[in-house]
């Protein structure tokens, strides 16, 4: 690429401003392309760019809950229309072909245009590539906890460690004591895509309140709501796990934030910390943390009145992302349907997704698109 006329820094500019499709297609031009496009540089400028500029970089990945079968749409499309299945790499794996396999697939978290994929009855484990297709199965012999007493919930969490550049997966298993209301096993693994291991991470002795939550990836670290003692009366705080040191924090909530709420969850919004609350009288609101880790920046950013003439019943709601134009919130709603919320009108629109019109309920995770590599992957 030296012989070119434009600068190598334009021609970088410009490349970092296409989707991921039209680079994957590029790499064919010729071995210098290629390569260009595989440096690490370039990946990281181009993933920048996509965050930035919110152009080209967003998928909603579905997962039907019943069937289990994953579904993607691009953010921006009108009426989320275009819907398309997945072709994921579990289906492809031993024992992971038949239909009824579908619903024992999770998804866990995405990050940086990577999901975090699990096969529960046959114990596999992928990092998957939306975009280029490539993925990496992890090794899961690290992840075996004899129960003592009762059963044992794992909580999961999937997020990029900046200061070594890694990826990594946290597991919490936790077992309660039901009659002294105490944890026998409360064990930390972390996983890292660098190493391509598991080990034990820093020892979490908080209760994890939302069992089916994935920890919420922000400003370098997961998030779980969580209460010191079994008592569920007792105030809650946010554990942040940082990805990068393994180790945990508290952070704490405001005094009058659970307050007539009967649910509490931990997410993010554009890049910062939030809360959904969600109160006895059907109010729900959002709560950004604008200073992370400080107790007094909790503000209050959006709050959804049930005297709101257009709103529907508004439990739960998770904030999903803003439109390109960032004049409307997309919400997803009691794992039925997709809401917009128009900031400057104060109403609701319900998304009409025609596709999905005999889906009970789902899941859903926001996944950009990049080129991040897996190291040693396959291609799916």
């Amino acid at each position: 690429m030296s012989n070119h006329i434009i600068p190598m820094d334009a021609v970088s500019s410009i490349l970092s401003l296409l989707p991921v499709k039209s680079l994957l297609r590029f790499k064919s031009v010729s071995k210098e392309w290629c390569s260009f496009i595989n440096e690490p540089y370039f990946i990281k400028l181009h993933l920048s760019q996509s965050m930035q500029t919110n152009k080209y970089n967003r998928n909603i990945i579905f997962k039907e809950v019943e069937s289990g079968k994953l579904i993607s749409v691009d953010f921006d499309s009108i009426n989320f229309q275009n819907l398309k299945a997945i072709n994921h790499p579990l289906k492809h794996l031993s024992g992971c072909g038949a239909d009824d396999d579908y619903g024992d697939i999770q998804v866990f978290g995405s990050c940086n245009g990577l999901l975090y994929l699990i096969n529960r009855r046959y114990r596999i484990i992928v990092l998957w590539n939306i975009s280029t297709r490539d993925y990496k199965v992890l090794p899961d012999e690290s992840l075996k906890v004899t129960s003592i007493r009762g059963e044992i919930w794992y909580f999961y969490g999937f997020g990029h460690d900046s200061i070594n550049d890694d990826y990594k997966i946290v597991r919490v298993a936790q077992e309660v004591d039901s009659v002294n209301h105490t944890l026998i096993i409360s064990e930390v693994k972390v996983y890292s895509l660098k190493t391509n291991t598991w080990r034990k991470g820093e020892e979490i002795p908080y209760y994890f309140r939302n069992r089916s939550v994935t920890g919420t990836f922000v400003c370098g670290a997961l998030h779980w709501l969580a209460v010191e003692e079994r008592e569920w009366e007792c105030p809650s705080s946010i554990i942040a796990f940082d990805v990068a040191t393994e180790k945990y924090r508290q952070i704490e909530l405001v005094d009058n934030m659970e307050r007539n709420a009967y649910s509490v969850v931990p997410r993010a919004l554009q890049g910062c910390l939030c809360t959904i609350t969600t109160c006895f009288n059907n109010e729900v609101n959002i709560w950004v943390m604008k200073d992370y880790g400080v107790k007094e920046s909790w503000t209050i950013l959006h709050s959804f009145q049930g005297s709101i003439s257009s709103a529907p019943h508004v439990h739960p709601l998770r904030p999903l992302a803003y439109s390109r134009t960032g004049d409307r919130l997309l919400l997803h709603h009691d794992g039925l349907s997709f809401l917009w919320y128009d900031l400057k009108e104060n109403q609701f629109e319900e998304v009409d997704l025609l596709q999905l019109n005999n889906v009970k309920t789902f899941l859903v995770e926001i996944c950009v698109e990049s080129l991040v590599q897996l190291g040693e992957s396959i291609k799916a």
